[in-house]
């Protein structure tokens, strides 16, 4: 069987190296960087400087109790350690792309680098350094990615502002910044940028920062951030911008006008799918993205997409599940793709993490629930770090007690998630949890401390 896989981003490289490890003929089409956005522009990058700003974070409070001089004070001072930061960013993800190349050599596949278009129904035209060829598949996955969204009025300067993709390019940053996007993205840039010492604003259309997510977790975040001095302006718009000297002037849609030095778009992305053929191919798709069953199989039966193109999750590990399961499909397996068991993640300070159903989608399954939570702040670890700010909450089916979902902000809530994804896929219940043994002090024990309640 000879498989064609488009995009090495966490889909793409999945894909390949789980078809090749089966003794598939595998070539992986990539007309950039393996790793694709998450490992070069993305969740590394962002999460390797989030990573300094929790400790600058943290260093700010233990000067403060000092009362010695806060760093960060001086433009020069931001701009020598932003650099050091991105210094570092650049060997983990130089580390990272390196690694990856050789587990995917190591898998079998082949990597050709080169733009890839459908011509029909099984094969594609490749282009690299202006020179074409034409392959011919038995299957193919289509993992092309994403890319951000500009809407009016940013998409008349999108050279001239910043995005998740350029803000890493930035050498001095600036002294005040409008963040468009409330959402994970905005959110996590806002608390960086926030901690190095740079005035925030964001800007949400919507009713409050993270659309989606549980109101009451929502609220904790929204807390922090002012406390800290992040404006948050929501459901708000741009209705104009233009240069005014050396600033940007915004109009806003209360009539509110503003300045400020820079404006990061962080509005959302949308699957790459303009210059793919997908009509030669008999692919079905809309702006939303690539229409796939739970097998992750479009409407080409012998053409399969993952990730970011699909719409369904633009999660890096939620790519890289959906590009396991698609290889699992081609090489004659059954799999079926659930996204109830993706975690979603957020890096800020206080962390936030949920998996599962929340409680107003259960109701709208007509299953009645319950919610338990334990605080932070009765955690003897939080309590011995300082880190005492938010709450585990459980979602659980009040008839059965199984484990329906879970939301947590707080420390490290991103590592913590995991362990109720791993009841809900276990259909364990309140019972089973809070017969496990948690070791004391640990945040982890806060989850039995839930189920006790």
């Amino acid at each position: 069987m000879n498989l064609i896989v488009i995009g090495a981003g966490p889909a793409g490289e999945a894909a390949a190296k789980s078809a090749a490890r089966k003794k598939i003929s595998v070539t992986l089409i990539e007309k950039g960087h393996v790793g694709g956005v998450c490992l070069n522009w993305g969740c590394i990058p962002s999460k390797t400087l989030l990573a300094y700003g929790k400790k600058i974070r943290d260093l700010k409070e233990v000067i403060s109790q000092s009362r010695t001089a806060v760093p960060l004070d001086s433009p020069s001072d931001r701009s020598a350690l932003w650099n050091a930061m991105r210094k570092r960013k650049a060997k983990v993800v130089e580390t990272l792309r390196g690694d990856d190349e050789k587990s995917i050599a190591l898998s079998g596949a082949k990597v050709l680098k080169g733009e890839a278009k459908f011509l029909s129904k099984n094969s594609i035209q490749v282009t690299a350094d202006g020179k074409t060829q034409t392959l011919t598949f038995d299957k193919a996955v289509i993992a092309a990615g994403s890319s951000p969204i500009f809407p009016p009025p940013l998409d008349a300067h999108v050279k001239n502002i910043l995005n998740s993709d350029t803000i890493f390019d930035v050498e001095n940053l600036p002294e005040n910044i409008v963040i468009v996007g409330g959402g994970a993205i905005g959110c996590e840039f806002a608390c960086l940028l926030d901690e190095m010492g740079v005035q925030v604003t964001i800007i949400e259309k919507t009713a409050n920062l993270l659309p989606g997510e549980d109101p009451q977790i929502v609220n904790v975040l929204r807390k922090s951030f002012e406390q800290r001095g992040i404006t948050v302006k929501d459901s708000t718009t741009i209705d104009k911008m233009e240069r005014h000297q050396l600033n940007w002037r915004l109009t806003l849609s209360n009539g509110t006008v503003m300045e400020t030095a820079q404006v990061l778009a962080c509005v959302g992305r949308r699957p790459k799918l303009d210059m793919l053929g997908l009509e030669n191919a008999s692919v079905k798709f809309s702006p939303k993205g690539i229409e796939v069953n739970p097998n992750m199989q479009t409407s080409n039966p012998d053409i399969y997409a993952a990730g970011d193109v699909t719409g369904l999750s633009l999660l890096a590990h939620a790519g890289s599940a959906q590009g396991e399961i698609a290889a699992s499909n081609i090489t004659g397996e059954s799999k079926e793709y659930d996204g109830a068991l993706v975690p979603r993640c957020l890096y800020t300070w206080p962390e936030v993490a949920s998996v599962g159903l929340w409680a107003h989608q259960a109701q709208e399954k007509n299953i009645e629930t319950k919610s338990q939570r334990f605080f932070f702040g009765a955690s003897g670890r939080a309590l011995a770090e300082g880190d005492t700010e938010g709450f585990i909450q459980i979602i659980i089916d009040k008839a059965s007690e199984k484990i329906l979902g879970a939301q947590i902000i707080g420390p490290h809530a991103t590592e913590l998630i995991h362990i109720i994804s791993v009841a809900i896929k276990g259909g364990l219940t309140k019972k089973d949890i809070k017969d496990v043994i948690f070791a004391h002090p640990t945040f982890a024990e806060g989850i039995k401390g839930a189920m006790e309640r």
